[in-house]
């Protein structure tokens, strides 16, 4: 495999056993551990500094090799701040999901689609508490591709959410397909906003954005209650 091993141990002196690490730079940690009794203590001390590198780095950057399919569903109900940066290889396809339900959200998403034939879905839930920002953008910088990004918002009381949606097909980058769908949905009066952007520079694409905010219409609230 043409791996690396590592001991690891912070400033806080937290310490991991062994670190694999792989030519890709993707590792895995290990707790060497003499008997079964300490098995649990070790998984928690893997987990404890996982999150901790995690709160510390609020960059994730991932990689997605050729002819690799892979979906991704994040859950959160706290406080976030982070920032996502994928580059994808040729014949590969992303599902990016995340369900917010929480106030102070700060999400950046950062997509650049660099092999052909790739596809990217990113579905974006989000509930306001307090004022939830989405920054999002999807660069096809290859041919064939195809985005379709849906960001759907719910605030409660004043609270408000914030979409910048951007997508960009440069020249050369013919038969790419890029979708937008953003919609936020008001219970009371707010300062919400959506930025819809599509910055096009090749004749031969379809590219598509709407956006909505404003409550529930009539024919939606018909079919909750049927």
């Amino acid at each position: 495999f043409n791996a690396k091993c590592y001991h690891y141990q912070d400033y806080q002196n937290k310490e991991i056993d062994q670190v694999i690490e792989l030519e890709d730079g993707s590792w895995c940690a290990f707790e060497i551990k003499l008997g079964a009794n300490q098995i649990d203590n070790a998984a928690k001390n893997l987990i404890n500094i996982r999150d901790s590198i995690l709160k510390e780095n609020g960059n994730k950057d991932i990689r997605v090799n050729d002819n690799v399919d892979i979906t991704l569903t994040i859950i959160n109900e706290e406080n976030e701040d982070v920032s996502y940066n994928f580059d994808i290889n040729e014949n590969c396809n992303l599902i990016f999901n995340i369900f917010d339900a929480s106030k102070n959200i700060n999400r950046n998403i950062n997509v650049n689609i660099n092999g052909k034939n790739s596809n990217v879905l990113i579905n974006i839930s989000s509930i306001s508490l307090n004022e939830n920002n989405y920054d999002v953008s999807i660069h096809h910088n290859n041919k064939n591709c195809t985005s379709n990004t849906n960001i759907h918002g719910l605030t409660i009381d004043n609270n408000s959410i914030y979409i910048k949606n951007n997508g960009y097909i440069p020249n050369g980058s013919e038969k790419s397909v890029l979708h937008q769908d953003n919609k936020i949905i008001v219970m009371n009066d707010n300062k919400s906003k959506i930025e819809p952007n599509l910055f096009i520079d090749e004749y031969d694409v379809e590219a598509s954005h709407g956006a909505y905010i404003g409550k529930f219409d009539e024919e939606e609230l018909f079919y909750l209650n049927s």
